[in-house]
Order: C-alpha cells, then structure tokens, then sequence
C-alpha cells in the first residue's frame, strides 16, 4: 500500500483539502476507485461524493461555450414578429430561457445541464 505524499494522516476524516488529495492521488493512480478505496482503507460512498463534489466546483469558463445569435434568426418569418414562449423557466442569477412550441427535449435538456454548472 501507497500513500500519496499530499495526504497527511492526521488530518481530520472529512475535510474538503483531505479528499481533494485523496482525488487527485486516485487519478494519478490509474487505479479504479474501488481498488483505490480497499488501498487505502476509505469508504467507496465517500470518495465518490468528494469525487462528485469537487469535480462540479472545478468548472471554469474555459468550459463553457457561448455562442451569439443573431436577433433575426429568432424572428419568425412568417409574420416578422418573435414567437411566443410556450414556457418560460426563470433561474437564479437573472437567468430565462423561454421554450416555443416545437423545443427539442434533448437541447433543453443539455442547456440545463450547462445552466447549472454554472
């Protein structure tokens, strides 16, 4: 059994810096989690929640990708106003998306998940 130099054993069980070591040593481990948990005698339950928590905090911009529309692509063409929203789903932050008749489900979706890791 090794340990990774970044994890001091007398640290408390549940800080934030401990498990971030202890999943950053699991990556460069190569190691699956469960093999890397048995190593190291940590509770599969726990690594994976630190695993899950520290991975949604480290989304950077860089990321993310807006891409502009142009007002005139979301006129319709028909009768040259805006269509009317369906639905309209506010989130914090000052953030809408309003949703026409014939969305995609699966681009809603996406466009959530993107929202929220924010």
């Amino acid at each position: 059994m090794t340990t990774s130099p970044t994890i001091q054993q007398n640290q408390p069980n549940n800080t934030p810096r401990r498990w971030k070591a202890h999943v950053g040593a699991l990556k460069q481990s190569g190691l699956p989690r469960a093999e890397y948990c048995r190593q190291h005698k940590l509770s599969y339950h726990t690594l994976t929640y630190w695993h899950r928590k520290l991975s949604t905090t480290q989304v950077t911009s860089k990321e993310i990708n807006l891409v502009p529309i142009p007002f005139k692509a979301l006129i319709n063409q028909d009768n040259a106003e805006p269509t009317r929203a369906a639905l309209k789903i506010i989130l914090p932050n000052k953030i809408s998306v309003e949703v026409g008749e014939n969305f995609s489900p699966a681009t809603l979706m996406r466009l959530l998940a993107v929202l929220e890791r924010r």
